[in-house]
């Protein structure tokens, strides 16, 4: 009784603590493009538009936020439904640690995954990434339970709701529906009923899917995102070659970055001696992983492969670190009492850097170290909400109706997320050969035109129209800026 109250206890201030951590301060970082369309989807919800997302092959997430009203407050409503979901994912890793390891393994867990950038920069942001990796965590927890009880239905049933779950929540989630087998092949020498009561598992997820996928292809006409799986992958063996040889620095510098180089390196280094002390489920773990990694080493176009798509397998990793953290320290266990606190020691100084980037991710985000192509997506440049956040800001204080004219559809988004619901302050957005056009149609309304600069200097060039600077919003760094601008008006001859 005791032991099941001090777990208790144990689990309840590891919740507030991962809350406090993810929900402080959370609008700090600016609205990344991606997220203003999902919030932009969300609302269209309320319209009976549910399908737009699932084109770019996600849905879940999309339909969760809704349920919110994401309207006044947006940001913090979308931002704040995710961590909603992924607490879920928090506390199914501690579990698969304490399960599979030891109660040391469990807490070391909770430990880097409240504190590694790698999880807590991208749970704090609303994308369909941390939804998909919660969902490939909860697969890998559920399919360990039917690989051990495959007689108990509610075991095949979870299994079965995750896959349907984390196949809406992100399309290139099929790399994770081998798990159930891979559990049962491993965790159960390959017995004949674990092999049964998976494929129960996979036939309810197909049955659970089979109407949304109906719906989605009929009445919404959607693709659910195979066009644009098509567009960012290669299964040609010349390209899988070549992108294999491309990105696999790339996820490197994902990793060391993201992890620290103190953790990643000294997890990596622990790892064998996880698998040396506990085969089987580090096996399990670690094929999990590769299989994912693989296919997204080979497969991916270099030039669409983001950390965040790493996520799932960021926390996968977490809890193979920490086996392995769990598994030296069980083995000096019997050395003296300095030498213990001296491991301690440098597992805490090992942690600062990641102590360092939350805190910083809380107050000064666009100062966080980052890999380079996330700083300029997150931070400086035009996929970057800074900018829009401060234009928004600015014209709210205005008493008179405005239009902000931008000349692409996520600089409406993003300036949408930031303002309340029947503002003065219109977005929109028009191409920018129907620029003039439109103007002509606005029958003389006060409105000003948003040049996101270098990207629309080209376009605004070809245009041929004399714009005049009202205002410049610079991002951080300056490595681009918002321009207010007007059309100034040809002087008639004399």
């Amino acid at each position: 009784m005791e032991n099941i109250i001090k777990k208790k206890i144990f689990l309840i201030v590891a919740i507030w603590i991962y809350w406090w951590t993810r929900l402080h301060n959370l609008e700090a970082l600016a609205v990344f493009l991606d997220e203003a369309a999902h919030i932009w989807w969300a609302r269209l919800v309320w319209e009976i538009q549910p399908f737009h997302a699932a084109s770019d092959g996600r849905l879940f997430n999309i339909i969760w936020t809704s349920l919110f009203w994401p309207f006044n407050s947006s940001l913090w409503i979308a931002r704040a439904s995710t961590i909603m979901v992924t607490v879920i994912g928090f506390i199914t890793t501690i579990s698969i640690a304490y399960q599979l390891h030891s109660k040391q393994a469990s807490i070391i867990s909770g430990i880097l995954y409240v504190l590694l950038p790698y999880i807590s920069f991208f749970e704090r942001m609303y994308l369909a990434d941390p939804y998909m990796s919660t969902c490939s965590i909860l697969l890998l927890w559920s399919s360990t339970k039917l690989s051990y009880k495959p007689y108990l239905l509610k075991n095949k049933i979870i299994v079965g709701m995750t896959i349907a779950a984390g196949m809406l929540s992100k399309i290139s989630f099929v790399v994770f529906l081998p798990v159930p087998f891979i559990a049962a092949a491993i965790l159960n020498r390959s017995d004949k009923k674990h092999f049964i009561a998976s494929a129960h598992a996979y036939i309810l997820g197909i049955i659970l899917l089979t109407p949304v996928i109906i719906i989605l292809k009929f009445i919404g006409n959607s693709d659910m995102g195979i066009d644009l799986l098509y567009k960012k992958t290669s299964i040609r063996p010349i390209d899988m070659w070549q992108q294999a040889i491309t990105s696999a620095p790339i996820l490197w510098n994902y990793f060391t970055t993201l992890f620290t180089p103190s953790v990643w390196y000294g997890g990596l280094i622990l790892i064998p001696l996880a698998i040396w002390k506990h085969t089987r489920v580090s096996i399990y773990i670690g094929i999990t992983i590769l299989i994912g990694l693989v296919a997204v080493i080979i497969t991916t176009n270099p030039g669409f492969l983001e950390a965040r798509f790493i996520l799932p397998y960021a926390t996968q990793m977490v809890i193979l670190m920490s086996m392995g953290i769990a598994t030296a320290w069980k083995s000096w266990q019997s050395m003296t009492k300095n030498f213990n606190f001296l491991l301690v020691t440098i597992f805490g100084i090992s942690l600062y850097p990641a102590y360092q980037f939350i805190t910083i991710s809380w107050n000064e985000p666009h100062q966080l170290q980052l890999p380079d192509r996330d700083k300029w997506e997150y931070v400086t440049g035009w996929p970057s909400g800074y900018g829009f956040q401060e234009i928004a800001k600015y014209y709210q204080q205005s008493p008179e109706n405005i239009l902000l004219i931008t000349l692409d559809l996520g600089g409406q988004q993003r300036l949408n997320t930031y303002l309340p619901p029947n503002s003065p302050i219109t977005p929109v957005w028009t191409p920018p050969d129907k620029l003039e056009s439109y103007l002509n149609t606005i029958n003389n309304k006060n409105y000003v035109i948003i040049i996101d600069s270098p990207k629309d200097n080209a376009t605004v060039n070809e245009l041929n129209i004399n714009l005049s600077t009202i205002l410049e919003f610079p991002r951080p760094n300056k490595g681009s800026s918002l321009i207010i601008t007007k059309i100034q008006k040809k002087q008639k001859p004399y």
